[in-house]
């Protein structure tokens, strides 16, 4: 059996489409609330986490949190860094989307910031919920550690799947 040519072009290009993250504010406070360079460099921490999820970067990955962050995961276990890490070098942190509405986003105190949002994403592999679109309400306290902003809280509860 033959393949159509314009089949053969477009099987490697859908293999290597990449992965998509992104957030977005979802409200004008969020907007102006961006704009300070505390929330800024906070929301850019969870890009960097994002792309490492989504690129397998365990050490990336690894790198976000802070050495006494506590995850309450959607696995409905609270986990550890270490734990967080070897769910992704398992593949049961696998997603091929991962888009965040942040909902709310302040600075708390001298080092922290808080996230709260929705996020929507596309597990894959061993992942729970493989093929399924997920939602999940999250809570995050991001912390400004010697100017470096690392995950030291988070909170993930999944609210529906399709």
């Amino acid at each position: 059996m033959r393949l159509p040519a314009a089949l053969l072009i477009l099987l490697p290009m859908l293999a290597a489409t990449p992965a998509h993250a992104a957030w977005h504010a979802a409200n004008a406070e969020v907007t102006q609330a961006a704009k300070n360079p505390r929330i800024a460099a906070a929301l850019e921490a969870t890009n960097r986490m994002e792309k490492a999820i989504l690129s397998h970067d365990v050490k990336g990955f690894a790198d976000a949190f802070a050495q006494d962050a506590v995850v309450n995961n959607p696995f409905n276990k609270i986990a550890r860094k270490a734990d967080a890490e070897n769910n992704l070098k398992t593949g049961l942190i696998d997603y091929t989307t991962l888009d965040r509405s942040i909902e709310y986003a302040a600075v708390r105190g001298q080092h922290d910031i808080v996230l709260m949002g929705e996020e929507k994403l596309t597990p894959v592999g061993k992942a729970r919920f493989a093929g399924k679109t997920v939602h999940r309400r999250t809570t995050e306290v991001w912390t400004d550690e010697s100017g470096e902003w690392k995950l030291a809280i988070r909170q993930a509860t999944i609210y529906a799947t399709e």
